[in-house]
């Protein structure tokens, strides 16, 4: 490991932005609840692998991995917590592989300002937390950069097709009377004349590249022999190199699909450092085995496309915000990064690391949106793994910064406070930390996600009784009964057909109108669990017209929970109907005197996440819907 002179080790750089994000990433990890899409995760993981495998056919096909990965985890001790947790060691993780990168591509303090930065990105934070795979994308992504960065020599320092990168390498000085072996030698008695790139006594000048020579035939100098095995080891220890970084890849992308954009991204960077043939060479051939794998996955992922037709299609905003939540979000730590990232791109110390973060933090997203144009797919998740290249963009223009001002300062001095510039950089990502930790609470609170499944369980437990009929409507409102079964769990899941392990879906299947009406002929009110989709018509709730009026409606983050009674007598009524009866006038009162309380936590969340429910139309018989 590189220090002293340079202020900071690189086991240093790398060790403490890992420790700042494993204490951020277990900070406030138990939120008391989960939302949709890592309720899927977690029925998903808990099945049987034949279970899996056969709802992978039909759903979540570009999950499939994270879904075989996460079953033993599941297995060992299903909740919440243990679900993040490979998420939380993965954000670690990929902050490490961002130091590593740093130190590698320009110097350990690079290393350490972009880990830590990395580290107290909120959205970093905000994916480090959930119980899905874009930390694990992420994570995997940075290791395929970095194993790129290493067959492909772009550190500065490593041989790259007989070149050399920006940092100049200092090759040993020639040894006295090897020189003559290259030249002739002066006449007697002449003052010896120093060799070209040579100081005095003949030692190297400094940054001057010497390659060692050896005395050769016909006085015609050749290179020593190289590092120990020769050029077919050295041919073999690249090919393996190229073969983990295909793999890495591949794995990659069948975490998830979208990340196979990398590799336009890698293909940039080869181009911009002019990579010599037998790179281009390694990497098509490790690119070309990684695309191949993921094909198949590609073709699953088109077949259930169905499931993101709730997106729209892109406009410029879409890629802006992503700028923004990537390198911001609040406005004074988006203006610096952005500044520092000009710096680092308009006069760069470091042209490998502008190298390797520009094209990974501009061409998946400008190519993802391009497809999204077509089919619309755009969404920060999938580009979580681009993420990498603003920090360490930012942390190379820091260190354009400092250098300017050490050079004003003199070398004597600067050598002097390299430690402490290395601290007072940190010391600046510690206060950007605090500027947004507003945002970083925010983000361990239940209403940080797109619904808060616990708390709906519980408010329709609180508004039910055992036995009553309920609707799902569409049947992905189960999700809450199978998050969060308890509170639900006298509940008669009365348009259920098929449960979903064994029907091979997420969710289960139901029955039909004709069947659901039979079902419901001896009730005498049924519940209903609608998605908040103003723009979608209920089937169910159509169902259910002219048999059932509505007679309570509430709305919830995310759903309306309503309550349908009979119009008219119901067949095999007797008691059961009088008590129903009963029961729905004495939970009227009730929830009149309730609803101030519910309705001051539901409209707040409503108004940051998702639409508000409409009143009752007049007339309807329906009491208002609150929202």
């Amino acid at each position: 490991m590189r220090a002293g002179k340079r202020g900071i080790s690189e086991q240093a750089a790398v060790v403490l932005p890992m420790a700042v994000m494993l204490g951020l990433g277990l900070w406030g990890l138990d939120r008391g609840t989960m939302w949709r899409d890592e309720s899927a995760t977690y029925q998903m993981a808990r099945r049987t692998l034949p279970q899996i495998r056969d709802a992978l056919g039909t759903v979540d096909a570009v999950h499939g991995l994270y879904y075989l990965l996460m079953h033993p985890v599941l297995a060992l001790r299903p909740s919440e917590v243990t679900m993040r947790l490979p998420s939380v060691l993965a954000a670690v993780t990929a902050t490490a592989l961002v130091a590593t990168l740093g130190c590698h591509l320009a110097r350990p303090r690079v290393g350490l300002w972009a880990g830590l930065l990395y580290a107290t990105t909120p959205v970093v934070t905000h994916y480090a937390q959930e119980g899905r795979s874009y930390a694990l994308v992420a994570a995997s992504a940075t290791g395929a950069t970095y194993l790129l960065v290493d067959a492909a020599g772009l550190a500065p320092g490593t041989s790259r097709g007989g070149r050399r990168a920006d940092r100049p390498a200092r090759g040993p000085a020639l040894a006295p009377g090897e020189g003559a072996a290259l030249a002739p030698g002066p006449a007697a008695g002449a003052a010896p004349t120093p060799t070209p790139g040579t100081g005095p006594a003949g030692e190297a000048a400094p940054g001057t590249r010497v390659r060692p020579a050896v005395r050769a035939h016909g006085d015609v100098p050749r290179l020593a022999p190289g590092p120990p095995g020769g050029p077919e080891a050295r041919g073999h220890a690249a090919g393996w190199r190229w073969a983990a970084y295909g793999g890495v890849v591949a794995v990659t992308a069948l975490l998830h699909v979208f990340a196979v954009l990398m590799l336009a991204a890698h293909a940039l960077t080869l181009l911009v450092s002019r990579a010599p043939r037998r790179v281009w060479w390694g990497w098509g051939s490790a690119a070309a085995g990684a695309v191949g794998a993921v094909v198949p996955l590609a073709l699953a992922a088109r077949r259930q496309s169905a499931q993101i037709a709730w997106m729209r299609h892109p406009t410029p905003g879409r890629l802006w915000a992503v700028v923004e939540d990537f390198a911001g979000p609040s406005a004074l730590v988006l203006a610096v990064n952005l500044l520092l990232i000009a710096i680092a791109v308009i006069r760069p110390r470091w042209r490998s690391l502008t190298a390797v973060a520009l094209p990974l933090i501009c061409v998946p997203p400008v190519l993802l949106f391009a497809l999204a144009l077509h089919r619309p797919c755009f969404h920060e998740r999938y580009l979580l793994f681009a993420l990498t290249g603003i920090p360490l963009l930012a942390a190379a223009g820091a260190d354009r910064l400092a250098g300017a001002v050490a050079g004003r300062l003199g070398r004597a001095v600067a050598r002097r406070r390299r430690a402490v510039a290395a601290a007072a950089g940190a010391f600046v990502v510690g206060c950007a930390f605090v500027w947004q930790f507003p945002l970083h609470q925010r983000e361990r609170e239940p209403l940080s996600r797109q619904d808060d499944l616990a708390a709906l369980s519980a408010a329709v437990g609180r508004l039910t009784r055992p036995g009553e009929p309920v609707l799902y409507d569409p049947p992905k409102e189960r999700r809450i009964a199978i998050a969060y079964p308890r509170p639900l769990a006298g509940l008669r899941d009365i348009a259920l057909a098929t449960p979903g392990p064994a029907s091979g879906t997420l969710y289960g299947v139901d029955v039909g109108p004709t069947e659901l009406l039979r079902r419901l002929d001896g009730t005498r009110s049924a519940w209903l669990i609608a998605a908040d989709e103003p723009e979608a018509r209920s089937p169910k709730a159509a169902a259910l017209t002219g048999h059932f009026r509505l007679a309570y409606s509430l709305c919830l983050p995310g759903i309306r929970l309503e309550h349908y009674v009979r119009t008219g007598p119901a067949h095999g009524t007797g008691a059961r109907g009088t008590a129903d009866r009963a029961h729905l006038s004495d939970h009227s009162r009730a929830s009149r005197c309730r609803r101030p309380l519910m309705v001051a936590s539901v409209a707040s969340a409503n108004r940051s996440r998702g639409p508000r429910c409409s009143p009752a139309p007049p007339g309807s018989g329906a009491e208002p819907r609150w929202g």
